[in-house]
């Protein structure tokens, strides 16, 4: 699995602005094979390997910044990319968009950052939405929490502050799926 130097960009971002101090201690404990990449010119329309791009380094940001819990880093790195990526027209898009719309679209959206991925809108109402991901190569809940994050912050931005994003299932416990449960107000 791959995903969009985009998003690999928005990971150095944010240790960058919100662990400024633990940059270098960050970039020092990344495996060469990742290093590599941080430490060179991420091309945001490029590809990169998930697993080296991704996992790892949010990984090791968890045990330095985070006491070791990978779901508050992933979902964080998540938010960041969110904050990140939702600027100028596409924020303008957001807050004019309805959220059923933006969640439904979410798969079109998940594909421009990671690939391959499988996502469908199963349910969707006035109130909440849950989608499924059938396919993604996460062993250990990064990636499915970093777009529950992005998910969160995206809903937020468009001024549901009341919103709750739970991974009520989980491909990486042996479910079936990846469910992803949104509720707005």
């Amino acid at each position: 699995m791959q995903i969009k130097g985009s998003a690999v960009r928005t990971i150095l971002d944010f240790v960058k602005t919100k662990f400024p101090e633990k940059l270098d201690e960050w970039l020092s404990r990344l495996p060469s094979s990742v290093s590599s990449i941080y430490k060179g010119s991420i091309r945001p329309s490029d590809w990169y390997p998930l697993h080296d791009a991704a996992i790892i380094p949010t990984e090791i940001l968890s045990e330095i910044a985070f006491n070791g819990d990978i779901k508050k880093a992933s979902r964080e790195c998540g938010r960041f990319s969110a904050e990140s990526s939702l600027r100028g027209i596409y924020r303008f898009f957001l807050m004019a968009t309805p959220s059923r719309m933006v969640v439904s679209t979410g798969g079109r959206i998940l594909a421009t950052f990671y690939n391959p991925v499988d996502f469908k809108l199963v349910e969707s109402g006035s109130e909440g939405a849950k989608i499924h991901i059938t396919r993604i190569e996460d062993t250990n809940g990064v990636i499915e929490n970093r777009i529950a994050g992005w998910i969160e912050r995206a809903l937020e931005i468009q001024g549901l502050k009341a919103s709750q994003v739970d991974i009520t299932q989980s491909l990486t416990k042996g479910d079936p799926v990846t469910e992803i449960t949104i509720v707005w107000k």
